[in-house]
């Protein structure tokens, strides 16, 4: 800052007051702008999808692994299970924000026009970018051409009309000596921290996803190789994006006191009708949301909120559950009134919820063949014309991935379910 001709001409003395002025007005503002900063990012409305979404998950393997489990997606389209939301998945091994995998024989498009040309084929009105891992190699120096790659990247994205939400990179797990694993996760924190300041400056939504890797008691457990996540490790991904967004947590319990005939919800279910009849109590529970499917080892279910069931005032004896015409827990009087009740890990929710996932895999697996056919150059490449007739093909990928995502819709909406507990004689 030029001085002008009348601070020039004040005395030392004054120059000093003058000084001293500015310099707690600075720090007084650089507190006001942290304020700032602190009250957009607590205002920041809360994470929500609206009808007729299309959201397209983007980035490397991370993003790509998932079409074998579906746990992204799965968190997501349960949330607003009432609204039209699709998703196409367009992760790529090996890829980074330049779109350096994407490179075919045929030219063109480049690598990166590849990438933006299938972003445009996708339509998307929200797009989640897992991007880092593979540029963080470049240590410090590559940092700024990531950078420069992400932003570029991002300005597309607004072309497009979309919003972008940006995940940080996972720490490697293993696979290396201690110093060079620590050496390497440095790296990656270096990109993930990037990652955060970048979506500050274009006040977008970033997801810290290697904090809670990092954090995880045994994470060892969540990674097949060291690098990359196995169905665990989607399972707690998923669970931290909910986390992240803030979305609240699936958790529903029912809180019956028979001697009162009273029944309570807590969470997002409500109850239709009950009715008590001796011993005997029948209700109808609607839920909001699904619970989360959760991997073949049940270890992992302390990740993920459950159903519970607690119900007190009941006379000595044993009683069961009844989900329909599945039994679904039996116990003690004793059993079921203590604590927070007794935890449900059964049911035609969680079936239902088994199903749904099943299905966003299976569409998942339809639009990678769609989207990356083997044969691509043949197909659609400069070699069409000897048997470009069979593209036809595609299309009809089109249809069946059509048929799944109304499967998809109807499934994702949980049914009411009627409950009864019974007395055991």
């Amino acid at each position: 800052m030029k001085l002008s001709n009348k601070v020039k001409r004040t005395g030392i003395s004054e120059i000093a007051s003058c000084f001293l002025i500015l310099l707690l007005a600075f720090s007084h503002g650089c507190a006001a702008a942290e304020s700032t900063v602190s009250n957009q990012i607590e205002e920041k409305p809360d994470f929500e999808l609206q009808h007729g979404d299309r959201v397209v998950l983007l980035g490397n393997s991370l993003i790509q692994n998932d079409i074998e489990y579906g746990y992204i997606e799965y968190a997501l389209t349960t949330r607003w299970p009432q609204k039209d939301i699709t998703f196409r998945n367009l992760g790529w091994t090996g890829d980074t924000v330049h779109g350096e995998a994407r490179s075919y024989f045929t030219t063109p498009p480049e690598s990166y026009e590849l990438l933006i040309q299938q972003l445009q084929e996708a339509e998307p009105t929200v797009v989640f970018i897992g991007y880092g891992a593979n540029e963080s190699y470049g240590g410090a120096e590559g940092l700024s051409e990531f950078k420069k790659g992400m932003q570029t990247l991002l300005d597309e994205i607004k072309k497009m009309g979309a919003e972008a939400v940006l995940l940080s990179p996972i720490p490697q797990i293993s696979g290396l000596s201690p110093d060079e694993l620590s050496a390497r996760n440095e790296d990656i924190r270096l990109y993930a921290s990037a990652i955060s300041e970048i979506a500050f400056e274009n006040e977008i939504r970033y997801i810290d996803l290697f904090s809670p890797f990092e954090d995880y008691d045994h994470p060892d457990q969540l990674a097949s190789d060291g690098i990359h996540l196995n169905q665990k490790g989607y399972y707690f991904l998923a669970s931290v994006l909910e986390e992240e967004l803030g979305l609240s947590v699936r958790t529903w319990t029912v809180d019956i006191d028979f001697s009162e005939q009273r029944v309570d919800t807590h969470g997002p279910v409500e109850i239709l009708e009950d009715q008590f009849n001796n011993q005997n109590i029948t209700f109808t529970a609607n839920a909001s949301i699904l619970p989360f499917p959760p991997p073949a080892t049940d270890a992992a279910m302390e990740n993920k909120p459950v159903i519970r069931f607690k119900i007190e005032g009941l006379p000595e004896g044993y009683y069961t559950l009844k989900m329909g015409a599945m039994d679904i827990r039996t116990a003690s009087a004793e059993k079921w009134s203590d604590g927070d009740g007794i935890t449900v890990k059964q049911g035609i929710l969680y079936k239902q919820a088994s199903e749904l996932k099943e299905k966003i895999v299976q569409k998942n697996q339809l639009f990678f063949r769609k989207y990356r056919p083997t044969n691509r150059t043949y197909l659609v490449g400069f070699r069409s014309h000897e048997q470009g007739q069979n593209s036809k093909e595609l299309e009809q990928l089109g249809l069946f991935i059509n048929r799944l995502e109304n499967k998809i819709s109807q499934l994702r909406k949980p049914r009411p379910d009627n409950y009864r507990l019974i007395a055991i004689e």
